[in-house]
């Protein structure tokens, strides 16, 4: 989606404790670029979209980091642990990223430019002003484009080679959306709830699972943000079923837990990147909070998704391609 408006004056970056805060650079102010193209993109580091937009971010780089041209990623939060400043240099070494990361957790930069999407881009021009905005995947030709326009009215020569950003990616408008855990944004946990010894947090999957709604197994708690495992000996699973090509979790803890598709495990031709096999089982070890690629099919599939946790595993988000 992009957007039109006129031109108008870019907010200046807020740099609260601006030497903890700037990755990848010295702290930058809009202000001392004047003369440059600025490329802002609004991210996270869970967000699967924008995930999906840094190899054609980096194409754009490449071709114009040596103009008088810079993208700034400013970091926005959408999960607590995604405010640790640790988690996200350790993103932007996973991802490649080297041009200027700010992160802000406040998501006060966020709110100056009345962002409510991931991912989304302003294009600045050399005026200070923002001259082209888009919101979500795609749009990168017209990205771009802008760019070439911007650095030609700045005398700027380069390569007038056009990349390719066509997208192979297919998309199925039946393909399940994204489904949050935690109870601030989530619709319902189709298990329902009995009472043990231990208490009234157990939870009995009876295995009629309807498309995309979480259904538990076991001793689960839930937060505003996440479902979290609490059993240290009783086994439990987590189970969705879902209509995509794709699937990834945003996942938390350390650890390793068994992958299962219909009660089976994962073949190699249905397993994400970040699914390993071990003795004919299919597992996803969990080393920090990410999103985990765990499903990979060759076509549209409608399957059960069961994941088997390990005790304090916390799960936030799937999300589908």
């Amino acid at each position: 989606m992009r957007l039109f408006f006129r031109k108008k004056r870019a907010p200046e970056l807020v740099r609260l404790d601006e030497d903890k805060r700037w990755i990848n650079s010295q702290p930058l102010s809009l202000e001392k670029l004047r003369g440059k193209v600025v490329l802002l993109d609004f991210w996270t580091y869970s967000c699967v979209n924008c995930i999906r937009t840094l190899p054609y971010l980096k194409e754009m780089w490449e071709k114009y980091k040596d103009k008088r041209f810079l993208i700034i990623g400013i970091h926005t939060p959408e999960f607590e642990f995604e405010k640790e400043i640790g988690n996200v240099k350790y993103a932007i070494k996973k991802y490649d990223i080297d041009w200027p990361v700010l992160q802000d957790p406040e998501r006060i930069n966020w709110e100056n430019y009345g962002n409510t999407y991931w991912p989304r881009a302003a294009l600045i021009n050399g005026e200070g002003e923002i001259i082209f905005e888009h919101i979500g995947e795609s749009g990168y030709e017209d990205i771009d484009s802008k760019i070439t326009e911007e650095l030609n009215k700045l005398k700027e020569t380069f390569d007038k080679t056009k990349i390719d950003y066509k997208q192979e990616r297919k998309y199925d408008f039946n393909t399940s959306r994204e489904i949050y855990a935690g109870s601030l944004r989530n619709n319902g946990i189709g298990s329902g709830k009995v009472c043990t010894k231990e208490g009234c947090d157990e939870y009995i999957d009876n295995g009629d699972n309807k498309r995309d709604l979480i259904y538990l197994q076991g001793d689960w708690a839930q937060e505003s943000e996440f479902l979290e495992f609490k059993s240290k000996v009783q086994r439990g699973h987590i189970a969705l079923r879902y209509y995509a090509l794709e699937v990834n979790a945003v996942i938390s803890g350390f650890g390793k837990a068994e992958v299962l598709l219909d009660d089976t495990p994962l073949r190699k031709s249905d397993a994400g990147k970040d699914i390993s096999f071990e003795n004919e089982k299919s597992y996803i070890k969990v080393e920090g909070a990410d999103m985990y690629n765990l499903i990979k099919h060759p076509s549209y599939n409608s399957r059960v998704l069961k994941i088997l946790p390990f005790e304090e595993m916390k799960v936030y988000a799937y999300t589908f391609g």
